[in-house]
């Protein structure tokens, strides 16, 4: 399966899609490809960042442990496929 829409790079980012990779970088460490993906609609990005940062984030709302969190992560990607 390939990838319908590419994803936005830093150097290509400007505007919305810049600040959102820099809040994403800020409140999360990094920008995820799904991310930068979703870049090419900045309303529903930063939606998006909102919720994975109050879901994954304690200083954000998060209340589950952390190691919950991970673990649920590694096995949804696990049933996606993913291979990284």
């Amino acid at each position: 399966m390939t990838q319908r829409l590419r994803g936005i790079t830093d150097a290509e980012a400007t505007g919305a899609a810049r600040e959102i990779f820099e809040s994403s970088n800020r409140l999360l460490g990094r920008t995820a490809n799904l991310m930068r993906i979703l870049a090419h609609s900045p309303h529903l990005t930063k939606w998006y960042l909102g919720f994975v940062a109050a879901v994954r984030q304690p200083d954000a709302g998060a209340v589950s442990d952390v190691r919950l969190r991970n673990l649920a992560v590694l096995k949804t990607s696990t049933l996606n496929g993913c291979r990284y």
